[in-house]
């Protein structure tokens, strides 16, 4: 889906249970200007709802304007959290999620204002340029932005 970055609005960081924490973790040396966005990695950030229910090892906030308007998230639900915030069984979950850890598989996710688009599962390396590259073709693909991301060197 592609989308006009002049007409997303700014996250409300209370709709999503599951939106990060963009001013967790953040990469310092990962911050990248594409086009008229400013995109910053985050490693490890927690979730913005103070709810614990996923892991979210990496993710990639998007600001135009200084608003954050997008957000690319790579999630794993934490199966334990989850039995115990709906009161089933883990073993239940497992069966559901067909797995025998306590974490679902690994799932691309896509936050706008209005939408959580499910990206589908992310079956590469957790190595910094394969994330990079993955977040920022995301990012790129949905906006439209032809021109090559730069990256921001802070002093």
């Amino acid at each position: 889906m592609v989308l006009d970055i002049t007409e997303l609005k700014k996250i409300d960081s209370l709709i999503w249970h599951s939106l990060p924490d963009v001013k967790d973790g953040i990469l310092s040396d990962e911050i990248w200007k594409c086009g008229e966005v400013v995109c910053t990695m985050l490693k490890n950030p927690a979730c913005k709802s103070g709810e614990d229910l996923v892991f979210i090892p990496y993710a990639m906030a998007v600001r135009y304007k200084g608003e954050l308007v997008l957000v690319v998230s790579l999630e794993q639900e934490d199966l334990r959290a989850l039995s115990y915030t709906l009161g089933c069984s883990l073993k239940e979950l497992q069966n559901d999620y067909q797995t025998k850890g306590n974490f679902s598989e690994l799932r691309g996710f896509l936050y706008t204002r209005d939408s959580r688009e499910d990206l589908g599962p992310y079956e590469d390396e957790l190595d910094l340029q394969v994330l990079r590259l993955f977040f920022l073709d995301t990012i790129c693909d949905s906006l439209d932005i032809v021109a090559a991301p730069e990256q921001v060197i802070r002093a």
